[in-house]
């Protein structure tokens, strides 16, 4: 099955960055795709002239845009060009830059969710800190309003390929899990460290096996929902996930740590003292009430030089 992925592209230095970073990732695989997109937004537009023209025709007299669009473009095919460098196919990187009225975030929303993609990828400058998304960023309309497609917001370039996955016992650790199954897909080089703390189940509330039926099945709940000594399920359903993703067992470990009060600190923690390379987590919707509700805003906040996937 092929995968496909939205890059935002911002002409800064960062881009380089996103391409070492997706490079490296899927080196030597044929079946991805990247879509490359910059957004030029189009600024003093009249509310007659969005009536009357389309946006290429209204971008005509509006000649900024026009020279921001050709420099985007030209960015774009340096970019393509680094990808085939690194051993990918023409085929298997387009790119576009196009214009909109409403900015980035909107334009990039729009796109994700009218495609199949299974990644938007944004680099960190993009988000600029849990501050600037509570004042109103134009990507954080992504992190708070988008739960359908996962987020991956990249800063610094690769170190390691190994990746730091919190658990606990939720829907959302297993979608977050099932995901970075899929993107590796019998993957025999990534290190996978699976990260439990006592204080990440919160008030001790471990969602039944039956809310798990719907998507997982009876039978594979029932096999695989099982305790690990203590009467949780933190770690063995995870690593089944990830063996049915055909990974190694041997690059599969346990993090179980028994101290500790705030999640966020935690992982950020664990994430600058074993310089691991992508944190992957689950998300749930704002409305509900848990574990990793602002977990993941916090650990955005504090990380550096590295990558978080954000999966629901």
């Amino acid at each position: 099955m092929e995968i496909r992925i939205l890059v935002a592209i911002g002409n800064t230095g960062l881009d380089e960055s996103t391409v070492d970073y997706l490079s490296n990732l899927f080196k030597g695989r044929d079946d991805v795709r990247f879509d490359l997109l910059t957004v030029v937004q189009i600024e003093g537009v009249t509310e007659s002239q969005r009536l009357l023209g389309d946006i290429t025709s209204v971008a005509l007299s509006h000649p900024v845009a026009l020279k921001k669009k050709t420099a985007a473009t030209n960015h774009l095919s340096l970019l393509r060009s680094k990808f085939q460098k690194n051993g990918f196919s023409e085929e298997q990187v387009d790119y576009q830059a196009v214009f909109s009225y409403s900015g980035i975030a909107d334009t990039l929303l729009q796109k994700g969710q009218s495609g199949t993609y299974d990644a938007i990828v944004l680099a960190k400058r993009d988000i600029s800190g849990l501050q600037k998304m509570l004042l109103g960023s134009i990507s954080a309309t992504l992190w708070q309003k988008d739960h359908s497609v996962p987020l991956w917001i990249i800063s610094g370039k690769p170190v390691k390929r190994h990746f730091l996955v919190p658990v606990d016992c939720s829907l959302h650790t297993l979608d977050a899990v099932d995901h970075l199954a899929f993107i590796l897909q019998g993957d025999k080089e990534a290190e996978i460290f699976l990260f439990h703390a006592a204080s990440m189940l919160g008030d001790g509330n471990i969602a039944p096996k039956e809310d798990f039926y719907e998507k997982w099945g009876r039978e594979w709940c029932e096999q695989h929902l099982k305790g690990d000594g203590d009467g949780h399920y933190h770690f063995h359903a995870t690593e089944q996930i990830l063996k049915e993703g055909q990974i190694p067992g041997s690059h599969i470990h346990r993090i179980n740590v028994e101290a500790g009060v705030e999640p966020a600190q935690m992982i950020v923690k664990a994430m600058k003292s074993h310089s691991y390379w992508t944190i992957v987590m689950g998300r749930r919707l704002a409305r509900e009430k848990n574990i990793f509700k602002g977990v993941s805003d916090r650990v955005l906040a504090n990380i550096n030089n590295s990558t978080l996937w954000v999966v629901g």
